[in-house]
């Protein structure tokens, strides 16, 4: 089941269902995390929200670069350079966009990965022809490179771990190094996942065997990383050759934060499984209304991902349903939110062909509509926009309290994190 636009390029709504997916996982981790922070690790939901943090947006970032793939792949295909030119250029302008978009949106949410998702943008755009060989070099590129970082810097210079503050943000060292070193989500070595989508959308997963494929390597990613992380944890426990608790985990763990190279292979197996199953739904039950739906929310992605926090997460502080609800409430809101999303996305693209943030995306990214007077227009409502967003976010809300709702899955307030990882000589 595929859909084709009006350019001519074929849709793959096996894509747009991963990224609906995606955001679904977002959104049971942060509406958990807000809600339920004292509770986050509790329970058999407590385990499902650990399992979804981090692996929800490498999904999305994975399904983002096969989507540079199938937008660039006619004009790479035809070798002309006028086409292959144009197209870059639309990505680039795309990724400014993003970026732009995540700055802003790093005001009242710490944890944005718009920016990432727009630098990545950008620095793909000069990559869209490369060989499968220079995609996975890149992929490798960034996430060994945060680990040369790691060794070289020190991960935790502008954090507080007992307030989960991080301080010098809006410093202009502190701004780089935030976005691409040591925040949330950074571009090493998050970017490296968007490479790897770029080489995955060179294959065609309409066809079962190749889904298989996919699909067997993805469990198997999971399942190798997480056995070697279970070995590795309970040698280095019973032998811990000088480290800490906090640094074995933070090591040889597979959590979100610091972003290991275990929990990379995690999160990319479990984003290659989800997507090669997606797959598999669209084309057996592609007509059904459930599927249809999911599909229609993948296909706007970009307005849920900035509703959920905005409309979604200011409303629960306003509310003050903030800390200590229980986190089955927190989950049930969190899921209520999404299938909100589900019926006004179906119900949009009834009328509409984009939603409202994708047609502002298109808007600024058309090379046929961007005007020198259109530009600046696009850029001013832009701001507006967050602007009204940031003022009419009431009190004790995502701007106060930035990183207490955000960092506290990989961090708890009573735990240092892996302080000592650069500082070996004071770990005993």
């Amino acid at each position: 089941m595929t859909q084709s636009s009006k350019s001519g390029t074929e849709r793959l709504l096996g894509y747009d269902l991963a990224r609906s997916l995606a955001i679904l996982g977002m959104m049971l981790v942060h509406f958990s995390l807000v809600m339920s922070m004292t509770q986050i690790h509790s329970g058999w939901l407590g385990k499902v929200i650990d399992l979804l943090d981090g692996r929800a947006a490498a999904t999305f970032l994975v399904v983002a670069g096969a989507g540079l793939t199938l937008i660039s792949r006619r004009a790479v295909a035809s070798g002309d350079p006028v086409k292959t030119g144009s197209v870059r250029r639309l990505v680039l302008r795309r990724g400014v966009f993003l970026l732009l978009c995540g700055f802003l949106n790093l005001l009242i949410w710490p944890g944005d990965i718009l920016r990432v998702y727009g630098l990545s943008f950008i620095l793909a755009s000069a990559f869209l022809g490369a060989s499968g060989r220079w995609l996975w070099q890149w992929s490798v590129f960034f996430a060994v490179g945060f680990v040369v970082l790691l060794l070289l810097f020190d991960y935790e210079q502008n954090w507080d771990w007992t307030t989960l503050t991080y301080h010098n943000l809006w410093t202009p060292l502190g701004a780089l190094r935030n976005l691409f070193y040591d925040g949330f989500r950074a571009v090493f070595p998050w970017a490296g996942l968007l490479f790897f989508g770029m080489w995955l959308g060179r294959h065609d997963l309409k066809q079962p065997v190749t889904r298989r494929k996919f699909l067997c390597w993805g469990i198997g990613l999971v399942t190798v990383s997480h056995l070697c992380s279970a070995t590795l944890l309970g040698y280095f426990q019973n032998y811990p050759n000088g480290l800490n608790a906090e640094e074995i985990t933070a090591v040889f763990g597979t959590e979100s934060m610091p972003p290991m190279p275990l929990f990379l292979l995690s999160g990319l197996g479990a984003a290659i499984t989800v997507i090669a199953l997606s797959f598999v739904i669209v084309e057996q039950w592609g007509s059904a209304k459930l599927v249809q739906s999911l599909v229609a929310t993948g296909q706007m992605a970009f307005t849920w991902y900035v509703a959920h926090l905005v409309i979604g997460l200011g409303t629960v502080f306003a509310l003050g349903w903030t800390g200590t609800v229980p986190l089955w409430i927190a989950f049930t809101t969190g899921t209520g939110f999404f299938l909100l999303a589900m019926w006004l996305s179906s119900a949009w693209k009834r009328h509409f062909r984009n939603g409202p943030l994708e047609t502002l995306l298109r808007w600024w990214s058309d090379a046929a509509r961007l005007s020198p007077t259109r530009t600046p227009l696009i850029l001013c409502l832009l701001i507006v926009i967050f602007l009204v967003i940031v003022i009419s976010t009431p009190p004790n809300s995502l701007l106060s309290e930035p990183t207490n709702s955000v960092l506290s899955l990989t961090h708890d307030s009573q735990r240092p994190g892996p302080r000592q990882l650069m500082e070996p000589e004071v770990s005993g």
